[in-house]
């Protein structure tokens, strides 16, 4: 009998182990899928709005010289992910969104122009052009995140149109707390870069 109590006690702290391993393996998986979501959430933002600030949300006059950003563009595309709003106030904050309505005015505009847009005269940019403003990118890294090792590969990510690679290895920095920050950091270094490019490349002088 004592035989039998022992052998159902066994079995039954077996039963009770196994349940509970079983418990703990898809609460960690839950987390870790959790995790997962955050961290891809985080990534489509700031990638968005890396092509935002440096492609599709850029304004510009009729001969391609860049004036500023969309306001409209930028909620467009931002407005189905937490934190957008905290993007565009900082961006408000920094002044860098045309007024549609001063373009259409006799006013100059509040954003010096970078250089033209090749494109604009079926020309294509200059390889020191290119150069010039890829290292003007990774400069502005290193002056805001430091002499890091992913800095040149963040700008080369850039250059090349890679964004979602680029966010993943900004987030890599530990910059998840103040993605607002980031994108504002990246249009100051942006619209930095635009004015030096225009001072360096006047015209079309970055084209061939």
């Amino acid at each position: 009998m004592m035989k039998f109590a022992n052998n159902m006690l066994f079995k039954l702290s077996m039963v009770v182990s196994i349940v509970m391993l079983s418990f703990f393996s898809v609460f960690a998986g839950t987390t870790k899928a959790l995790e997962n979501e955050n961290v891809s959430e985080e990534v489509a933002l700031l990638a968005i709005s890396l092509n935002l600030i440096f492609e599709k949300g850029i304004v510009t006059d009729e001969k391609g010289y860049t004036l500023g950003y969309d306001k409209e563009i930028f909620e467009n595309e931002l407005k189905d992910h937490e934190g957008y709003e905290e993007i565009i106030q900082q961006m408000e904050d920094a002044d860098v969104f045309v007024d549609k309505n001063e373009l259409n005015s006799t006013k100059v505009p509040k954003i010096a122009p970078r250089a033209v847009g090749c494109g604009w005269y079926l020309m294509k940019d200059k390889p020191e052009y290119l150069s010039a403003s890829n290292k003007c990118i990774s400069e502005g890294l290193k002056a805001a995140y430091g002499p890091v090792t992913v800095v040149s590969t963040i700008a080369n990510a850039i250059f090349d149109k890679e964004f979602t690679f680029a966010a993943k290895k900004l987030l890599a920095l530990g910059v998840r707390s103040n993605l607002a920050g980031v994108v504002a950091t990246m249009v100051m270094i942006q619209m930095d870069c635009a004015k030096k490019m225009d001072k360096k490349f006047p015209g079309k002088s970055n084209c061939y």
